[in-house]
């Protein structure tokens, strides 16, 4: 009886198909492309399949399915979410290796952010109009650093 009873709550969830048509789901695919939405949806059934597996009843089965497309978006939204933080070093190391090491001074950002923005010569050298070297954007200020000329 568990089986049929299985077989028919089983039955009660939407496919990948019709859910991903859902208007608050459509709405989600158009800000967040259908890829990760897809990814979600099928992590959000997939935990709704595990949990009549192993449960002998589908009391809740109907409150779930309402909730789908809300699970959707939560799931969707802790897969995009950064996973790095902000966090106080008050372990007495300096530069701890754990901790991202050390912090770059503000103007190192502010150049990254003007660079990373763009495009830009990492590997092409603009002199000859030939591909480059990525160190060579290093060597001069390491040279400096070292009081070396290179």
């Amino acid at each position: 009886m568990k089986a049929r009873t299985n077989k028919e709550l089983f039955r009660k969830l939407p496919s990948v198909d019709d859910l991903l048509r859902h208007s608050d789901i459509a709405i989600l695919i158009e800000r967040e492309g259908h890829a990760a939405v897809t990814d979600a949806a099928r992590e959000v059934l997939e935990t709704l399949r595990k949990k009549i597996a192993s449960g002998p009843d589908g009391a809740g089965l109907d409150l779930a399915i309402e909730g789908i497309p809300a699970a959707v978006e939560h799931h969707l939204w802790q897969s995009l979410a950064p996973s790095l933080h902000a966090v106080i070093n008050a372990t007495g190391v300096i530069l701890h290796t754990n901790l991202g090491r050390a912090p770059l001074a503000g103007a190192a950002i502010e150049r990254i952010r003007e660079v990373a923005a763009v495009y830009s010569n990492l590997e092409f050298d603009i002199a000859s109009g030939e591909r480059g070297k990525r160190d060579v954007h290093v060597e001069r200020l390491t040279a400096r650093l070292l009081n070396q000329s290179w």
